[in-house]
């Protein structure tokens, strides 16, 4: 029942005019029988390979999905995160089209027992999903019971006694779990099936069987490192390398290119001296309070302040986030001290000192704890305590509160870290309502009634060495923009669309009033923003339903300080990305490899004699790599593996490329090949290896359907 009341909550003129008449009737009678055709490909969110998913089916799931992380982070989704559940569940949608696809003509299968084992853990791994579903009704996944009373529960009989909106809900959470550990499991079987197939051929396990492994010493260079700047990629060499890896830059959607002008709102003069008079102000008045009573109604008025009646630890301060130089002014001032602020990252932080004393660290908690049952024996017990009985015992034996009962009463609490603590400051005390115990003496036991509250008697021990600590108040005053400042910004960018002209005419008069000017920016259904501006998906669902060349017809105001005009240059379809819009990209990577080969080169035309000349020569250092065999694992490159297997021992190898590096390797001594290690070694890169096919082949599939992402019309 517990459960069920949490589902609850959770021819002539004449002929001619009738020909017109009757291909108007026509066309007429054709549009309205074409009508609900085109009604219902407006209403489709995405089509797979032809299946369709209507909108309402995808936003009631997306809808799902976003409360249910609300739910779990307590807080309102941001529309980037909102576009990350909707591209995740896009994303949902296309794998398991293709799992199901695959399934089918393989003949894999998960059987309802199979089913049942995953969601309950019986004979096997609870699978993560139903982990994560269990956990929102409170359900510990390894308690079995009250896992089995929970499906049992969601059976369609005993959902039918819930009201209807709370069944559809139910079920479709439910429809959801079962889907998704189904499709989950599948693909896992497909994976085990492609593993199997992988095979290390025997010529190259002999080679790195028979081989065994070198210690080698090196030198080597980042292509970061290497400065160049007469190796630059040319028009020839830039489309040469687009042409030969096409398939890198595939775009599985259309793609939309967009110009636009943007401006983040800043404070202006007069703001910035509105936050300092502001400043001036909150000093003055900190300087002039000299109680804590004083300081708490000085500091009441301003939206981000801090004020502590108990005392802060050097370490707590250190946590607080006030920066070295606030955090060492309080530790170092004498009381009654303010800072002299200055503006820092548009802001100013006041800092005073209330007060600082000289007290315990940390102590130790023990409760005992009674409730109605237990009040008779309070006065009987208290004389115990006080007349030095053990604490711990009496606690076991009397205490009505099991967590602190077993440990003789002592307050364990996990932390951050996952760990427990049981040792407790002033200031984490004072959020359990026992600071108390560092006003009366060490060991005393004190007596605590509360409203509503079981009587309970609490005791200071492993108390640590003293320190001093602090009692302090913080103000916090941002430099913002005010509504005439931001007035003023909208309307110098909406005069400016209000004239009208080309992009590039908008543009040259935004330059000069000093907005920014971005250019050819591709984005598509997937993207969560445009560029780095916050809250700007409506600029991007505008573009990707306009047409090209079209300039949007108002500014739009993302977030709380963006402002932007956009224009869209032009539709890309999916297929690959045009050279245009990759070239940089492209450009970069021929400029490393030509930075590497050159350095090689050069390298090599110098003929140094040793390690240690090469490690002048690119002021590194050698080092030193063990187990080096043809296996190729770590981040060096293959080349790395060849060449240091087929140098002989201790000479020095010619300067070589290996993927981003320049190196020289000189091998040190060969180990023979422990053919037990060598074969275990052999399986798992061949597990390793097959693991990645599988990877590779789903990925694949995945790339080969023909997805028609129609979700930028409705969000």
């Amino acid at each position: 029942m517990a459960v069920l009341e949490k589902i609850r909550n959770n021819a002539g003129l004449l002929v001619g005019g009738i020909g017109v008449a009757l291909a108007a009737f026509l066309l007429g009678d054709g549009m309205r029988s074409c009508t609900p055709w085109l009604q219902k490909t407006q209403q489709v969110a995405l089509s797979i390979d032809g299946q369709e998913v209507s909108i309402m089916d995808y936003d009631a799931r997306l809808q799902m999905m976003q409360e249910q992380m609300e739910a779990r982070s307590q807080q309102r989704l941001s529309d980037e995160q909102r576009l990350m559940i909707n591209n995740q569940l896009s994303q949902e949608y296309i794998t398991d089209y293709a799992i199901t696809k695959l399934a089918e003509e393989l003949g894999l299968k998960v059987t309802n027992d199979e089913l049942y084992a995953l969601l309950s853990g019986q004979g096997v791994s609870t699978s993560p999903i139903a982990r994560q579903f269990f956990s929102q009704f409170g359900i510990n996944p390894e308690d079995k019971k009250s896992v089995d009373d929970l499906i049992m529960q969601m059976s369609d009989k005993n959902l039918g006694n819930l009201p209807a909106e709370h069944q559809a809900r139910l079920r479709a959470q439910l429809q959801g779990v079962h889907r998704s550990i189904v499709n989950s499991r599948l693909q896992e079987k497909f994976s085990a099936l492609l593993s199997r197939s992988y095979k290390i051929t025997k010529l190259d396990e002999e080679i790195a069987q028979g081989s065994g492994s070198r210690t080698v010493a090196l030198v080597r260079t980042t292509a970061g490192m290497i400065s160049d700047s007469t190796q630059r990629a040319t028009d020839a060499e830039i489309k040469k390398y687009y042409e030969e890896h096409k398939n890198f830059f595939r775009m599985p959607y259309p793609n939309a290119e967009v110009s636009y002008i943007s401006m983040q709102v800043l404070p202006s003069a007069d703001d910035y001296a509105a936050a300092e008079a502001d400043m001036q102000k909150a000093y003055t008045e900190l300087r002039e309070s000299a109680t804590l009573t004083q300081v708490e109604e000085a500091i009441r008025n301003y939206n981000e302040k801090f004020s502590s009646k108990v005392y802060l630890t050097a370490a707590e301060l250190d946590q607080m986030g006030l920066g070295t130089d606030d955090a060492t002014f309080i530790k170092t001032s004498e009381i009654g001290a303010v800072n002299q602020p200055r503006l820092v990252s548009d802001r100013y932080n006041l800092v005073k000192l209330i007060d600082k004393k000289t007290s315990a660290e940390s102590i130790g908690v023990r409760i005992l704890t009674l409730d109605s049952a237990g009040m008779a024996k309070s006065d009987s017990l208290l004389a115990l305590l006080n007349s030095g009985a053990d604490f711990a015992e009496l606690a076991k034996k009397h205490s009505s509160d099991p967590r602190t009962a077993a440990d003789g009463g002592l307050l364990m609490v996990p932390n951050q870290y996952g760990m427990t603590d049981s040792t407790f400051t002033e200031f984490t005390l004072a959020q359990f309502s026992l600071d108390t115990l560092y006003k009366a003496p060490f060991g005393s036991v004190i007596t605590l009634e509360r409203p509503g509250m079981n009587k309970m008697f609490v005791k200071a021990v492993n108390v640590k060495p003293a320190v001093e600590k602090y009692q302090v108040a913080t103000i916090s005053i941002p430099a913002l923009f005010s509504d005439k400042t931001y007035n003023e910004r909208y309307a110098a960018l909406n005069k400016i669309l209000g004239e009208g002209g080309t992009f590039d005419q908008m543009a040259e008069k935004a330059e000069k009033e000093g907005f920014e000017i971005s250019r050819a920016m591709a984005v598509s259904t997937q993207s969560p923003q445009l560029g780095a501006i916050p809250s700007s998906r409506p600029v991007i669902t505008w573009a990707m339903n306009a047409k090209d060349g079209e300039i949007a017809d108002k500014v739009y105001r993302c977030g709380s300080d963006y402002l932007v005009v956009a224009a869209l240059d032009k539709h890309l379809p999916a297929g690959f990305a045009p050279l245009s819009l990759v070239r940089e990209q492209i450009a970069a990577r021929v400029e490393m490899e030509k930075r590497t080969e050159a350095l090689a080169k050069s390298l090599e035309s110098k003929a140094l004699a040793s390690l240690d000349a090469y490690a002048t020569e690119l002021n590194t250092q050698v080092d030193t790599l063990v187990g080096v065999s043809y296996v190729v694992r770590g981040s060096e490159g293959a080349a790395f593996n060849g060449k240091t297997m087929t140098t002989a021992l201790n000479m020095v190898s010619k300067p070589f490329v290996a993927g981003s590096e320049v190196m020289v390797v000189q091998p040190l001594s060969q180990q023979p090949a422990d053919a037990t290690a060598a074969q275990a070694q052999s399986r798992q890169q061949e597990a390793d290896l097959g693991r990645q096919f599988s990877y590779r082949a789903f990925s694949q599939l995945l790339q080969s359907l023909k997805v028609e992402d129609n979700r930028a019309r409705f969000y």
